[in-house]
């Protein structure tokens, strides 16, 4: 019974959760955003996105006014 529990956070973590958070992106729409995907981003840029290539991310500068 316990599976079946955690099967079912699982299930409504991916589709509910997970999607509201943040979406997938090719390597080549990160590409035309003017981002790269990356393990980590550097220190002057940001996350906005998850990359569908295992463990990277979406990375773009930042704009000076940020912080």
């Amino acid at each position: 019974m316990k599976i079946f529990y955690y099967l079912l956070h699982f299930l409504c973590y991916v589709n509910f959760i997970l999607p509201a958070t943040c979406s997938l992106l090719d390597p080549d729409q990160c590409s035309k955003s003017f981002g790269r995907c990356r393990r980590q981003c550097r220190r002057e840029e940001k996350q906005i996105n998850i990359c569908f290539s295992p463990s990277k991310i979406c990375c773009i500068e930042r704009a000076y006014e940020e912080d």
